[in-house]
């Protein structure tokens, strides 16, 4: 073995550079263990203190995503869509609509609500499914094999059961956890249409049994009064009036929409989650602050004065005028020739047509 030149050879573990990080954390070490046993010796002893870790590898559920929803029905949904939607945005919810002036599951050369659902259901696959049909179906139902049933007649009972939990089917087909609702319609000013939708509204919770992720959701005492009677308007805190209905009888204005509203929020859970807000305190305000008067109930009488007329109002749009006065927005627009709906202005005079198209 050759040895290096210059005397004694180098022995680099004996030299102190390769013992300061030994040294640097043993005195560490013994500075931390004396201040410790020096501050267990001052006043009273500390409690233990449990530093055993938890948790470390237990599997956390996932954040669960806003719902999907589905609201499906005639012009009474359209106008409870409306004011859900209001109340969702911004909360992350997704709200999809198949909705229908004067539809109804009798009326399918309107709108073939079980040719029209399944498509909606397969690309969005909601998890919370409501319906509101019924109001257009006090008439005779044409079934699946083409026989003619007549209303209010046992086997018109059972077809028209039989087609609502069609469409109910088609959302669990698509969704098999789908939360699914059924809202009944409300009592009408006309008796008889009013008579007939108990008929309806039987048919549908007899729907919602037969299928039992439903639940039916009852609005006839919403928008009646202590006698179970028809009733236009509410009377508030301060015991001013507030208008429900419009003037045909049949359709909501916003307070009555937002009193629909409510009450399907309230009857549905946890399903349509909406935090606390300006705008659902409003939303709740029409149901838990306001109470339906007696009125009589009947039919609106025919106007010997000419068309009716409104003005337009700050912030009102076309749909917004259509639905105070129970009309379509496509019939208010055919009745004011020229009428361009982006350019409404505050005063502005549109015509009215007479009568409307149906819930």
């Amino acid at each position: 073995m050759t040895r290096p030149t210059g005397g004694r050879c180098p022995r680099p573990w004996l030299h102190f550079s390769a013992f300061t990080p030994i040294f640097s954390h043993f005195l560490t070490l013994c500075l931390v263990g004396l201040w410790l046993l020096a501050a267990s010796g001052c006043g009273d002893s500390p409690e233990p203190v449990d530093v055993t870790p938890r948790d470390l590898f237990r599997t956390r559920a996932p954040k669960k995503a806003p719902p999907v929803i589905l609201l499906v029905g005639d012009s009474l949904s359209i106008s409870l869509a409306d004011t859900l939607d209001g109340v969702l945005n911004g909360h992350g919810s997704r709200l999809f609509r198949l909705g229908k002036v004067g539809g109804g599951l009798t009326r399918p050369e309107l709108l073939d609500f079980p040719q029209a659902l399944p498509e909606l259901v397969r690309n969005h696959r909601p998890d919370v499914a409501i319906f509101m049909i019924g109001a257009n179906d006090a008439m005779p139902l044409v079934t699946a094999d083409g026989t003619r049933v007549l209303f209010d007649s046992t086997p018109w009972k059972a077809a028209y059961a039989a087609a609502a939990a069609r469409l109910m089917d088609m959302v669990l087909a698509a969704n098999p956890k789908a939360a699914i609702f059924w809202v009944g319609a409300p009592p009408m000013a006309d008796r008889t249409l009013s008579a007939a939708l108990r008929t309806v509204n039987a048919a549908l919770r007899e729907a919602c049994r037969s299928t039992p992720p439903c639940r039916f959701i009852d609005t006839w005492e919403t928008f009646s009064d202590a006698e179970d009677a028809y009733t236009p308007t509410a009377r508030d805190l301060s015991g001013a009036l507030i208008p429900l209905r419009t003037g045909d009888g049949v359709h909501l204005t916003d307070a009555g929409a937002r009193r629909l509203a409510a009450r399907v929020i309230s009857a549905t859970g946890d399903a349509l989650p909406i935090p606390p807000s300006p705008a659902r305190d409003t939303l709740f305000a029409a149901l838990t602050e306001a109470t339906p008067v007696p009125q009589a109930t009947a039919a609106p009488p025919p106007s010997d004065e000419g068309p009716r007329k409104h003005v337009v109002q700050r912030g009102e749009t076309l749909a917004s005028i259509a639905r105070q006065h129970g009309l379509a927005p496509d019939a208010l627009r055919r009745a004011n020739k020229g009428l361009d709906p982006k350019k409404l202005r505050p005063g502005q005079t549109l015509v009215l047509p007479s009568g409307g198209d149906g819930p």
